[in-house]
């Protein structure tokens, strides 16, 4: 039985309260009953809020075929809807295909796949990460069509401006917002951004930029059978920038071993000690995709909710300060 995730303390914020309004819902049932219609699926039962954070909404519908999962982004990643439609037309077998979706009001509806590969027994991180790898190969031939989703260009030549905005964001904050950094964390984003435009003159540049779904984990995929591959999904953290800053997120579940195997992926385009130099320059920048995607969101927040998260924001911001503005570097 499914059961709903209980509310946190942003569940006072204006996207929790809208998520959970009479109007909102009524509009967004419609919908879903409506797509649902046409392709031939019955609602079979009271749908279930799933999941309501700031940044999101899941309600999840029992229907004659099985759950359907719909989901709202906040308007900082509303661009996942579009997203995950191109990637359905370029790229379907890497990804869960949408039964329906409105580019415009950032609206998904899916089908459920069964468990994820977190949920599931012996979940096997080797393949996950070089299914991966194969699934960022293909995004490179696709750039365009991706990056017209709205989706944040994060190239090495953007990244100081894209820190830049990060930095002016927080300093524009009122003395007593919650999350108003102190003067070490501000002046500190103001170097990041000096620190960053370094990685284009050090990069060997021999790997081309592709997706980054920037949140990579055992959650975010599915394995709809032993055989099959693997079926990557959840894509409001995104960024399209340097492929590995990926590994950042999986380095506690992987070993050496697992590293190489994803270079070799690679290894048409470099020998692999050039490819591991190029990692190690590269994979930092996980903290800036990070640090990126909390700002999308941040912007459009109001203060309870970012009052919410602020251990969160606080450990990408230190995070990204200590790889790339810290007062030595």
């Amino acid at each position: 039985m499914l059961e709903p995730m209980a509310l946190r303390a942003d569940a006072e914020g204006q996207w929790v309260r809208r998520w959970t309004g009479d109007d909102w819902f009524a509009d967004a049932d419609g919908w879903v009953r409506e797509r649902l219609a046409a392709g031939g699926v019955a609602v079979s039962g009271a749908p279930v809020p799933y999941k309501i954070r700031f940044w999101a909404a899941v309600w999840c519908y029992p229907t004659d075929h099985g759950w359907f999962w719909f989901k709202e982004n906040n308007p900082g990643q509303a661009f996942e809807a579009a997203l995950i439609g191109a990637l359905a037309d370029v790229l379907p077998q890497h990804v869960v295909a949408p039964l329906a979706i409105d580019p415009d009001r950032g609206w998904l509806l899916t089908a459920d796949q069964g468990p994820v590969l977190g949920d599931q027994e012996g979940a096997d991180w080797r393949r996950l990460v070089l299914e991966y790898a194969e699934f960022q190969r293909d995004t490179v031939g696709v750039e365009d069509a991706l990056l017209a989703s709205g989706l944040t260009s994060l190239e090495p030549s953007r990244l100081p401006e894209a820190v830049s905005l990060v930095a002016d964001w927080f300093n524009a904050l009122t003395i007593d917002h919650p999350l108003r950094p102190g003067p070490e964390i501000l002046s500190g984003l103001r170097r990041a951004a000096d620190g960053v435009a370094e990685v284009e003159k050090s990069l060997p540049g021999v790997v081309p930029m592709a997706l980054d779904q920037n949140d990579l984990h055992a959650r975010n995929v599915f394995r709809p059978d032993p055989a099959g591959p693997y079926h990557f999904f959840d894509f409001g953290d995104a960024v399209w920038g340097h492929p590995f800053a990926t590994l950042a997120a999986v380095r506690e579940d992987v070993d050496d071993h697992v590293v190489t195997a994803y270079l070799e992926k690679w290894s048409d385009l470099a020998p692999i000690d050039v490819l591991r130099s190029e990692l190690e320059i590269a994979e930092p920048l996980h903290t800036v995709h990070r640090m990126v995607s909390w700002h999308r969101l941040l912007r459009h927040a109001d203060e309870i909710e970012c009052a919410a998260w602020v251990e969160n924001v606080e450990y990408w911001l230190d995070a990204l300060v200590r790889a790339y503005g810290s007062a030595s570097a």
